[in-house]
């Protein structure tokens, strides 16, 4: 039995020895196991990160979708209403303007039949100083064209018969062409310068005048003569200017 200090030392760093080699096995078996552990519940922990990734993503896209929907529909209905007013805009102008032309129309007919109502008021009262052949109206209109203008003259027989009077009406135009003072006649009809008669109570001549270039007007010569039955002359001067604005005061 060796009971010395130093041969008990040797025993117990032998023993020692034995355990740590008996232990580390152990520890790199616990380390290791520690280790696949570790790795498992990281893959599981990814794995479960990723699962509620992908389901938030999926509950993102359904949601961005909804959204795409409904603006989808506020576009299409936004459309939709300007669309309607659009239309609802325009059947309202076209009725508003359907009935500012009736309008106009009513008022140019009843200015038209009132014009009528005088004429033949003056025709049935009758003039007891101004019988026979008679030179009614005349009317002049500018026609839209430099130097194209439109007449209307309504002559009128109150001696009439049982035959229609039969004749010619005549207009010349007076002003002045390079500071002279000249006359020019107005063609009528195909026969020439005047245009015909033919009427038992009155007739209404209507024409196209055209004043040639650098002619500037002064006075309308009107000549109405009959050649059947009781012959008859009338001839009247207008002022250019006068029916003009007359007929511009009619317009407005």
């Amino acid at each position: 039995m060796l009971n010395d200090a130093r041969t008990q030392l040797v025993i117990r760093s032998t023993t020692d020895s034995i355990w740590k080699s008996r232990l580390m096995p152990v520890l790199v078996i616990v380390l290791f196991i520690a280790a696949i552990a570790s790795f498992f519940f990281g893959k599981y922990r990814a794995q479960v990160q990723w699962q509620n990734a992908v389901q938030a993503l999926n509950v993102l896209e359904e949601e961005h979708s909804a959204v795409l929907r409904e603006n989808t529909r506020l576009k299409e209905g936004l459309e939709f209403e300007k669309a309607k007013s659009s239309r609802d805009l325009q059947i309202k102008r076209k009725a508003y303007d359907e009935v500012a032309q009736t309008l106009a129309n009513s008022s140019k007919e009843i200015a038209a039949l009132k014009e009528n109502v005088r004429f033949y008021e003056s025709i049935i009262e009758g003039d007891e100083k101004k019988q026979g052949l008679q030179i009614k109206t005349v009317s002049l209109h500018e026609d839209g064209t430099a130097g194209h203008y439109r007449y209307k003259v309504i002559v009128v027989n109150s001696n009439f018969g049982k035959n229609k009077s039969k004749g010619k009406l005549a207009i010349e135009l007076e002003g002045l062409q390079n500071g002279e003072l000249k006359t020019i006649k107005i063609a009528g009809d195909k026969t020439g310068v005047s245009s015909s008669l033919l009427f038992k109570y009155f007739q209404r001549v209507d024409g196209l005048l055209i004043v040639p270039d650098g002619f500037k007007p002064q006075r309308m010569h009107v000549t109405a003569s009959l050649t059947s039955g009781k012959a008859a002359k009338k001839e009247k001067w207008y002022n250019w200017n006068i029916l003009l604005n007359r007929a511009m005061s009619e317009q407005g």
